[in-house]
């Protein structure tokens, strides 16, 4: 192991519960029984009709498709809303009731920035009083409700009228909204939405309607469209607050918007200002300075964001909100109409969101409001375009390489396999010259061919080393040009037969791996910086009998890694969006006992070492929030040691949704053939594996993220062993019988207890 990077995992929104009014978390108003006929006699059923086949209980229906058919605002200023409930087989949901439902409407009126933009306003809403933390005024919040009249029809359709009057709003909410400048005036000509928050069902759901009501239409209508939910899940899965009851950007912004603010702390939670602000967490200039950004939620409850850590450069604006323009390239994202606002719209509030150290008094002259801003920031401006400001250059400098294995020769145990490759820059389709191109003669210039072995489970056994990481063969000292632009490297060492101890030869299939950084100068007068060439792999034969290479199994997806991650570059810089190379080192038989036994801060956690196998460590630090024990690794010459704690890591999604990493069979038990147990403790004679203790393999991968003791007890009463040797499971002395239950189609199948489905 040549080091551990840190690997820092978005913001776990699950634990915003900024106060609104409330949600699932326990503040819902009282509902009110289904009353007379309101105003305007009964509801005829929308067309097409309902299917009339037997109703589904709300509580039991697993996908809910609510659909709001009209909304009317009649004299009283009461809003009239008319929707229909159906389960995932069409069937109607009859026995919805006030208690399940809560409603916002909010009108979007337009700003001066540009036509294609605006700002979502509240007519529900609730002055929240300072009780703790460091605000001292009253504030305004936008809220929903529940204390209408609401009338079940029987059939699948309801209506609610909102207890409300939009236009006549309680004079001590305008006298609030009046002091701190917010106009809440009914204004029919704008486009209003109505939302809905469906809860207390097994899933939540937040339809919404956008129409004018001076004119009715809901068809080319002034809209504001920035972000799409499906982006959101992209990490979230599912983006799921306040309880779990909101899962809609849509919804959200109808009470995030700039007339909302937590009176307890004084920020603003306008979501264009609060979500930037919890991504960027520790880095914030504020927090980096010794300060804090904290909401304060339900029950006064302090969510502190300040250690928040992004899994990815945050300059990356694009994979939260996408147009045409600056999404173009991206079809794993959903493009939105506004989409593109971030790169052409620059404002006091969403800009100083993440750079929260600029006095906008005192910025380039003073600016009081957001009416100049684009004339510096735009692509004719003096400070250049939003876009280009936000320009990642370590990535673009990315482009220029690509690295290919193109062949694996004397691969046969007791041979020294010669394996053949080149890089080439894709920009110009022109191969490399390792020997001459000035980007591979820095001081920090690296570049490294490495071979492991075997691809049923890669444990180097015979790498004539005190751990089991792949050999290496240094190519910008050791490549020999080929005539055609590639290169070719002997690697060091032969690979293993029985005459190379432990006596254990090679057997199988290994692959090869090409890896490193050219040092690239990306900053006008900086320093070079090592830029990741890319990891290549080929796998190939050592001893197969028909010659041709087994792949490793495929357990994971990278893609799915990087919809977090943005790019998954580690062990400073050398290693680069390829899963194949991690594993090669991140085997069952390797530990970080070297590192340890040299760590400059000791772990706390009481072992001699601890394992580096993939499939219990990518559990464990993604899993920190349920750990009994958090995980702590000693990363690159003892320099540092790695401790995922519920602090330093946030995982953003659900921890039981397999798929969010793994391929669609990738976590399924039993595991594949040939799966090693893990290493625990590397015995006397650290280059044998014989002697190693092991934890069984099953129980290796549960048990990073199960490590408390009861789950221990689980799995070994089924089994799993935490102190038994390799030798012991081959012979059948150890048995782990976990997929009796929890194998495919068992009662308890590992994709039915996690809940395992596709990402939205």
């Amino acid at each position: 192991m040549t080091s551990f990077g840190r690997i820092s995992i978005m913001a776990c929104l699950l634990a915003l519960l900024v106060a609104c009014g409330g949600s699932g978390g326990g503040d819902r108003a009282t509902g009110v029984e289904p009353g007379p006929t309101p105003p305007g006699g009964p509801v005829a059923p929308p067309e097409p009709d309902l299917p009339q086949a037997s109703p589904t209980p709300y509580a039991e229906a697993e996908a809910l498709f609510p659909f709001i058919t009209a909304v009317d605002i009649p004299d009283d200023g009461r809003p009239l809303v008319d929707f229909q409930l159906s389960d995932a087989a069409n069937t109607a949901i009859t026995d919805l009731s006030s208690a399940d439902v809560r409603f916002i409407i909010a009108r979007l009126a337009p700003v001066p920035e540009g036509n294609l933009t605006g700002n979502w306003q509240s007519y529900i809403n609730r002055i929240e009083q300072p009780g703790v933390g460091p605000g001292t005024e009253s504030r305004l919040q936008a809220t929903t409700e529940s204390n209408g009249v609401f009338t079940n029809n029987g059939d699948g359709t309801y209506r609610y009228q909102f207890a409300t009057s939009i236009t006549d709003l309680p004079q001590d909410i305008l006298a609030q909204a009046n002091s701190e400048g917010l106009d809440l005036a009914y204004q029919p000509e704008l486009t209003h939405r109505v939302a809905i928050q469906f809860s207390n069902g097994r899933e939540p759901a937040n339809p919404d309607y956008d129409w004018v009501p001076a004119s009715g239409a809901t068809e080319n209508i002034f809209r504001r469209d920035i972000a799409a939910t499906p982006n959101c899940n992209r990490c979230h899965d599912q983006l799921a607050l306040h309880g779990g009851g909101r899962v809609e950007i849509n919804y959200c912004v109808t009470c995030h918007n700039p007339g909302s603010t937590d009176a307890n702390s004084g920020n603003s939670v306008d979501m264009k200002v609060m979500i930037h602000k919890i991504h960027r967490g520790a880095d914030l200039p504020s927090v980096q300075a010794g300060g804090e950004y904290v909401i304060y939620g339900f029950r006064d409850s302090k969510h502190d964001y300040s250690d928040v850590n992004y899994p990815q450069d945050i300059r990356r604006c694009v994979n939260c909100h996408a147009g045409t323009a600056t999404g173009a390239d991206r079809d794993d994202l959903v493009l939105t109409a506004q989409g593109d606002n971030w790169a052409q719209y620059p404002s006091i509030a969403a800009c100083g969101s993440c750079h929260d150290d600029l006095d906008f008094s005192r910025h380039a002259g003073g600016q009081e409001d957001n009416s100049r801003c684009a004339s510096c920031h735009a692509e004719d401006g003096r400070a250049g375009s939003i876009q280009d400001s936000h320009r990642i250059a370590f990535e673009e400098a990315r482009e220029a390489f690509k690295a290919e294995v193109i062949s694996v020769e004397n691969s046969s145990p007791g041979e020294q396999a010669t394996v053949s490759f080149r890089v080439s820059n894709p920009l110009t389709g022109e191969d490399y010259d390792l020997a001459n191109d000035p980007v591979w003669q820095q001081s920090n210039s690296s570049l490294n061919v490495r071979v492991a072995w075997d691809t049923r489970d890669y444990h180097n056994t015979g790498n004539n080393a005190d751990n089991a990481s792949s050999i290496a063969a240094n190519a910008l000292t050791s490549a020999l040009p080929r005539g055609d632009g590639s290169y070719s490297v002997t690697m060091p060492l032969p690979i293993p037969d029985a005459s190379v101890g432990p006596g254990i030869p090679a057997s199988g299939s290994g692959v090869a791996v090409i890896e490193g950084h050219p040092a690239v100068a990306i900053d006008d007068g900086g320093s070079p910086a090592s830029i990741p060439v890319g990891d290549a792999h080929a796998f190939f034969s050592i001893d197969e009998p028909d010659g041709l290479p087994v792949p490793r199994r495929q357990a994971v997806e990278i893609n799915k890694c990087l919809a977090c991650h943005g790019s998954l570059v580690l062990h400073g810089n050398n290693r680069a969006d390829n899963i194949d190379n991690c594993v090669s080192c991140h085997n069952p038989r390797n530990t970080d006992r070297e590192t340890r036994s040299i760590a400059r801060t000791p772990p706390t956690d009481g072992k001699q070492e601890e394992t580096l196998d993939f499939k219990h460590i990518v559990h464990g630090i993604h899993a920190a929030s349920i750990r009994e024990q958090p995980l702590q690794l000693v990363g690159f010459r003892g320099f540092t040691t790695y401790v995922y704690d519920e602090q330093t890591v946030h995982y953003p999604g659900r921890l039981d949704n397999c798929l969010a990493c793994h391929t669609d069979d990738g976590f399924s038990l039993p595991l594949a053939a040939g799966v090693l147990a893990t290493t625990i403790d590397t015995g006397d004679d650290h280059r044998d594996p014989r002697d190693d203790t092991v934890v069984t393999a099953m129980s290796s991968a549960c048990s990073g993220c199960h490590d408390d003791a009861v789950a221990r007890a689980h799995m070994s009463s089924n089994g799993g062993n935490f102190a038994t040797t390799q030798q012991a499971v081959d012979n059948g002395d150890v048995v782990e019988q976990c997929a009796v239950c929890h194998g495919e189609g068992r009662s308890q199948d590992v994709s039915v207890v996690h809940r395992v489905r596709e990402l939205p």
